[in-house]
């Protein structure tokens, strides 16, 4: 099948422009998930803690100590000790956890698309591009409809049902539809497309 006229098939971008580039980096940048519960949940753990440690500091200073903590065990826990090992490393691995939630790049609702302008950013729901596959699956030939679509960061996985019963041959079909349809959508970043076929009776 052939790309419509007006739309720039991927595969056309092998060595794309600098300004391609650079709308590419600002569509990822500007749709990528920001994390905003684990955010959240760092926020107000930041801030109970705070706040807590601030009473507990004023009121020991007015010498009306509220004890909201428990830290009469401290003046006799040693830093060798089990249970003083288990809270640090319990704080080390809740810390490492928000560390990398906040550099590695979250699952977005939104699917960034290639553009040309960087001061214009374009992006589908992942719910979209998923219906927009299916509906490229279903117009291949002997292709019934479309049992499940999967999308991955760099693979889109069509399960196609069709009530042929030797379906040999049918998925290369099926997926060069759908390869025409992501090529003019242009998703990033680039997928590829895997098809299993599945027999239903008429």
């Amino acid at each position: 099948m052939t790309a419509q006229a007006g739309l720039r098939p991927a595969v056309e971008r092998a060595d794309p422009k600098a300004g391609s580039r650079k709308a590419d980096r600002a569509a990822r940048h500007v749709f990528r998930s920001r994390r905003v519960r684990t955010a959240m949940v760092a926020a107000l753990l930041l801030t109970a803690g705070g706040v807590l440690t601030a009473i507990e500091v004023i009121s020991t200073l007015l010498d009306r100590p509220v004890r909201v903590f428990p830290y009469g065990w401290v003046s006799d826990a040693a830093w060798d000790d089990w249970y003083v090992l288990a809270i640090f490393g319990a704080l080390a691995a809740l810390g490492l956890f928000f560390l990398l939630a906040a550099l590695l790049p979250g699952r977005s609702r939104t699917v960034p698309l290639h553009g040309g302008d960087p001061a214009l950013v374009m992006g589908v729901s992942r719910r979209g591009l998923r219906r927009a596959v299916a509906a490229a699956a279903e117009e291949a030939p002997g292709v019934s409809g479309v049992a499940r679509v999967r999308l991955g960061r760099r693979r889109v996985t069509v399960v196609a049902e069709t009530p042929v019963h030797e379906p040999a041959g049918l998925h290369e079909g099926v997926a060069e539809t759908v390869r025409d349809r992501l090529d003019r959508l242009e998703p990033l970043p680039d997928r590829s497309v895997r098809v299993r076929m599945l027999h239903r009776g008429a």
